[in-house]
């Protein structure tokens, strides 16, 4: 939101300097991104007006000028062909630094003193202005010589970029930002006056109005304008459109600008003559309808799609962009005001669905209340009657759902002085409250809030508590002292232990060529098929945002694959390749829906490759690194993640508590279609909250031993579904203290050995720390290890 000081102090006498201004924004809750000077680049300018031109005597493209600068009468050497006696121009003296990046000093050119130089507007920075572009810029004739350029041009301001949050739309506005600025100095908001006279006709003659989907739309409000004449806004109006990076058309354009601006309410002016039928009706656009824009675009509508109709057909798509004949043309002579309220969401999805955003979306997007359309019209028809643009018809049409109403709400003092944790004097919550707007009185424990429409974001003590301490700590009053809580004790700072696992594991994967990614944690609806999910899946109950910002976004996660998948799919569609990203997040599993508790919050890591030279087995080999330094005993089953491939993938079991620590594998062929992902994506995830209740393993070293090892091969038959950990953990449970280690080396597989049969050849190793082993002893292991194999996996020796 941008705003300037001038335009503020129409609201409220403002005596701090911009920087504490900006400051006592950016503490209460209203970050000022930016504080821009107007002037910045007009110091040591201005206004001169040329008395006598001469030949230079020594260049033939250059004219002497004698210049009245107010304080004397100077001389300047130009080169400009647009210049003339009495010609009132802009003059850069001594040190000035303009906005091209040029400095000014005395200079001789030719032999022949100059002491300064005309300006252009681009050498100004001047956006505003209907004269020659190129050539020297010339002002208004009834400027004073010697007036500051940036006076004369209404350049002076300060502009404040102001980063308005989500919750506070009634921010949107210079009056949003004043009641602000009221409340942290202490000083009352100005009384405006909106004043404004008609004529003898009645609007019903002009327009009628029907809303048919008072949903979308709670409020509409009309009415006309005769006799309009169409001409430059006055400079001051101008000024301030231009400071606020909006560029003047006409006066009456210019106003609804200034009002969407001032009160934060969009505004649509309609031509009359062009208003078929005399009639406005607010509905959906139907199957089949379209509408060419100021654009110049034609865009397609559809039944979700509100639209602002005449008896012909659309005219305006509501809230974001008017038709090509809808607005002002230059033979205008009758308008029809428009100030509506409409619900948010449908225009936040309209503007997504055409991909037109404008200053009207914005706000409304953030929310319009519905009262605001009332201010917005006085002050448009004020602004009308004092400039003398038009005549304004008596009445104005309203069609409202319901008429808006401050909401008188009850709170208890000492429950709020509970939450803030200090006790605020009476007279001093009533004099920040009031000055919010927000009308209060105290009847001893008892604060009674008149809360106006546009705080819809108070609903709680909470709230109430907020606008408090936030004004109370850092405005005018600014009583909040740094002091320690009454029971605290010094402790030595360290790390959480699930953040310092995550760092250890990021800085890991790093060094396996893996890149960080970050993904937001809410998500759409249809996760869930996409990801195949099914609903007796805990991952399927989905917790529903209740104020999303966007319908794509209204969900919290419970898995961390779809924004992995989605970056991935993002990040190849636009040319990369052969990538390996992680992310380090939470999901949110619910207990129940609806909420009666706080979900479950857990800690996550995630991890996908699409690297051609990664397979299965590359992941399996990351996963058993990055586990490798916790002291537990674990089992890999075929992972049940349905977006994981059946056949290729792994649950990593802790097999003292069975609680599942990670898992991974290639990803499921329908998830890479439904993500457009390749066929070869590889995908693994850590529980990270299980990992860190792990205890790390400590390592102990001894002597190597001084008798040989002893290798066997055995092979055997098992079931398809017997997988080699479990095997090879077998083997070393029946070798015991003899074991020293084991691995495959070969799976075959044929018609002889039966269906579902595979073959497994293994190799292991014996080693005794006390002496030599026998050929029996060795031979006791064996047939140990086969009797075992067979008694808990029903393999034979083949």
């Amino acid at each position: 939101m941008i705003v300037t000081l001038n335009w503020l102090k129409d609201f409220v006498d403002i005596d701090v300097s911009p920087e504490k201004l900006a400051e006592l924004l950016t503490n209460s809750g209203n970050e000022v991104e930016e504080i821009i000077y107007q002037d910045k680049y007009l110091k040591n300018v201005v206004v001169g007006k040329i008395l006598k031109i001469e030949q230079h005597p020594n260049a033939e493209k250059l004219v002497v000028c004698q210049v009245d600068i107010g304080t004397k009468v100077t001389q300047i050497i130009t080169a400009a062909k647009n210049v003339f006696e009495g010609a009132i121009v802009p003059v850069s003296l001594a040190g000035a630094n303009l906005a091209n990046g040029i400095h000014i000093e005395d200079s001789k050119l030719r032999g022949l003193d100059s002491f300064g130089m005309f300006c252009s507007i681009e050498e100004l920075g001047v956006t505003d202005y209907d004269g020659e572009k190129d050539g020297i810029m010339i002002l208004d004739n009834d400027l004073v010589p010697g007036t500051e350029i940036a006076k004369a041009l209404m350049m002076d301001d300060v502009i404040f970029d102001v980063n308005v949050t989500a919750n506070r739309p009634d921010c949107m506005s210079i009056i949003g930002i004043a009641r602000e600025v009221s409340a942290l100095t202490g000083k009352p908001l100005k009384e405006q006056n909106l004043y404004y006279e008609t004529n003898n006709e009645n609007v019903s003659d002009y327009v009628s109005v029907e809303v048919e989907n008072t949903e979308l739309c709670p409020r509409y409000m009309a009415t006309a304008l005769k006799d309009v004449k169409l001409e430059k806004s006055p400079k001051w109006l101008r000024a301030r459109l231009v400071a606020v990076g909006i560029k003047p058309i006409c006066n009456i354009v210019d106003i609804t600008n200034y009002v969407l601006m001032e009160y934060g309410q969009p505004m649509h002016a309609f031509d009359h003559k062009y208003l078929g039928g005399k009639k406005i009706i607010v509905r959906n656009a139907k199957k089949g309808e379209s509408l060419k824009v100021l654009n110049q675009n034609t865009y397609d509508l559809d039944e979700k799609m509100l639209c602002i109709c005449d008896a012909n057909g659309p005219s305006v798509i509501a809230g974001i962009i008017g038709g090509t004949y809808s607005s002002i043309q230059e033979d205008t002579k009758t308008v029809v005001f428009e100030s509506a309220a409409f619900e948010r969401a449908s225009i936040r999805r309209t503007s997504r669905r055409i991909g037109v955003r404008t200053d009207s979306t914005a706000r409304f997007e953030k929310g319009v209340d519905v009262g605001s359309p009332e201010y917005g019209m006085k002050r448009a028809l004020n602004l009308v009657y004092e400039l003398k643009a038009g005549t304004i018809v008596s009445g104005v049409i309203d069609t409202v759902k319901e008429q808006p109403k401050n909401r008188d709400l009850e709170f208890s003092l000492n429950r709020i002085f509970k939450l803030l944790g200090i006790r605020v004097e009476n007279d001093k919550v009533l004099n920040i409250l009031n000055n919010l707007g927000i009308k209060s009185k105290i009847d001893g424990d008892k604060l009674f809030c008149n809360v106006p429409v546009f705080r819809s974001d108070i609903e709680n003590d909470a709230d109430i508590a907020e606008e408090i301490i936030r004004m109370y700590g850092y405005g005018v009053y600014d009583s909040i002292e740094t002091a320690p809580l009454s029971s605290a004790s010094v402790t030595v700072g360290k790390h959480d232990k699930v953040l310092l696992l995550a760092r250890n594991l990021k800085y890991e994967l790093c060094d396996y060529g893996y890149f960080e990614a970050v993904n937001f944690s809410i998500c759409s609806d249809d996760v869930k098929d996409k990801l195949l999910i099914n609903p007796e899946d805990k991952m399927y109950n989905m917790i529903k945002i209740a104020n999303p910002i966007s319908e794509d976004l209204g969900y919290v996660r419970t898995s961390m694959a779809n924004g992995m998948f989605l970056t991935v799919a993002r990040n190849l569609a636009r040319k990369n390749s052969g990538f390996k990203l992680f992310e380090v997040g939470r999901v949110y599993i619910p207990k129940s829906l609806p909420l009666t508790e706080l979900p479950d919050e857990i800690n996550m890591l995630s991890l996908c490759s699409v690297d051609p030279k990664d397979d299965f087995f590359v992941l399996k080999g990351i996963m058993e690194n990055l586990l490798r330094d916790f002291e537990f005993e674990y089992k890999l089953e075929y992972s049940k993640l349905p977006y994981l491939h059946p056949g290729i993938s792994a649950d990593v079991i802790d097999i003292n508590t069975n609680v599942k620590v990670a898992s991974f594998g290639q990803v499921h062929p329908k998830v890479c279609k439904n993500f457009d992902l390749p066929e070869k994506t590889f995908y693994g995830e850590v529980n990270l909250d299980a990992l860190a209740a792990l205890k790390e393993k400590t390592h102990s070293v001894k002597a190597l031993s001084k008798f040989p090892i002893v290798e066997r091969d055995l092979a055997i038959v098992c079931d398809e579904s017997l997988t080699v950990d479990t095997i090879i953990g077998c083997v070393k449970k029946s070798c015991g203290n003899l074991y020293y280690g084991a691995k495959v080396f070969d799976i075959y597989r044929s018609a002889e050995l039966g269906e579902n049969k595979k073959s497994v050849a293994f190799n292991f190793q014996l080693q005794s720390y006390d002496k030599t082993l026998t050929d029996d002893e060795i031979n006791q292991v064996v047939k140990k290890v086969l009797k075992d194999l067979q008694y808990k996996t029903g393999a034979v020796l083949r």
